[in-house]
This record gives structure tokens, sequence and C-alpha cells, in this order.
């Protein structure tokens, strides 16, 4: 099956729209880039994670690498422009917006696995991967440790929880585009409660935070 075809161009415009809108504002509000720089970010932000994707799924040139989806990005940045210029300060919009995009980058790239015939399992990896991939680079590229590493909020687990739930619809008689939903809305609601209220992983060996008293 043609996985081209089988993706929905709606949700793969959609989500390549989100991630760049929130890498631009991150790069407007946070870093203060020019630009350049503001376009550099947005296009890593919206198109890396599905990149990563179809390069080790192995299918070909990406998807993303098409002008459809890279004058999205563009068109993403203009729109960041102009809230910039409405609003001097975007926090919560920012937020909001990193957590939508995971939510739908999780929920394409798991199905894109689906479709080319990868393990459930590999299927609910892809998926992460392409939550977090974009948001990675951005992060590298500004020079900040990337956040899923940090032990902050509950991006890759709400992901690989939201992935692991479409699967199961998938396999339902319940409709895609209703599936895909329900997905993403899962997603968004454990970040943004994880956010609400403070639920955080904790480092693997919190223990070496102890300082020894007698140095």
């Amino acid at each position: 099956m043609n996985a081209a075809l089988a993706v929905p161009l709606w949700l793969d415009l959609l989500t390549v729209g989100i991630g760049a809108l929130q890498g631009a504002l991150f790069a407007i509000f946070y870093k203060r880039f020019d630009l350049v720089g503001v376009i550099s970010v947005a296009i890593l932000t919206g198109l890396g994670g599905g990149i990563l994707r179809d390069l080790l799924l192995a299918v070909g040139r990406p998807a993303a690498m098409q002008d459809k989806y890279i004058l999205t990005a563009i068109a993403s940045c203009l729109v960041a422009i102009l809230i910039g210029r409405w609003y001097k300060k975007a926090s919560s919009a920012v937020v909001f917006l990193d957590s939508a995009a995971m939510s739908l980058f999780a929920v394409a790239g798991t199905y894109k696995a689906i479709v080319n015939g990868t393990s459930e399992l590999v299927a609910i990896l892809l998926g992460v991967l392409t939550a977090v991939g974009g948001g990675v680079l951005r992060d590298v590229v500004c020079r900040i440790t990337p956040q899923i590493f940090t032990g902050g909020p509950l991006y890759a687990t709400a992901s690989a929880v939201g992935a692991t739930l479409f699967l199961l619809l998938e396999k339902s008689s319940l409709d895609l585009n209703l599936a895909l939903g329900i997905s993403a809305v899962t997603i968004v609601a454990i970040q943004m409660a994880s956010l609400r209220f403070r639920i955080h992983l904790k480092p693997v060996l919190d223990s070496l935070d102890f300082e020894d008293p007698s140095k």
C-alpha cells in the first residue's frame, strides 16, 4: 500500500504547520533569533520528526521534502511573526502548541509505520520518535538540553500512551479520523495534566543529587 496515499494529507500538513508554528514562536520569544534563525528552527521542528521517521522506514525520499510541506512551515513562520507583533509574551501558547504538535506527530508517525508493515512495538517507537524528534533537533540547534531528557513533563510518555491507544483503536471498527482525534486528545490531556499537577519523571538515580555535607 502506498504510504503517501494511506496517511491523510490533512493530518500531515496540520502536524507540520503546528510543529513549525511552535518552533518559530520558541525561536522568537525564547531565543530572540533573526528571520533566518526563526525559519530554520521552524522547519527543523515541523519537519524533523517526520524526516527521521521516513529515513528509518526506508520509504525513499522523506515525504516532508515536498514543496507543500516546506511552504506550510514557512507560512507558520509568518503567523508566528504576526503573533509576536501582537503579544510580547506567548509562553502558554508555546507550551500548548508543543503538546498539540507532539500529539499529532505521535499518531501520524504510528499510523505511517503501521501502513508500512512494521510490528506494533516498532510502530509505537516510531510514533514517539516522530513526536519528539523535531523538538530534540530544535533544542540542539538552540544549544539547550532536549526537554525530554531533563526529567520534566511527560512528553515522551504521553506520546507512547497515545500511540498505543491509537494502535488499539485502529484495530477496532472505529472511524480512522475519530481514532486519530481520540488518541491525539489523550496525549494532550496527559501532557497538560503533567504540567498542571507537576507530574514529572525524576532522574533515574536521584540519590546522586545528594550533596555530601563534608565538602
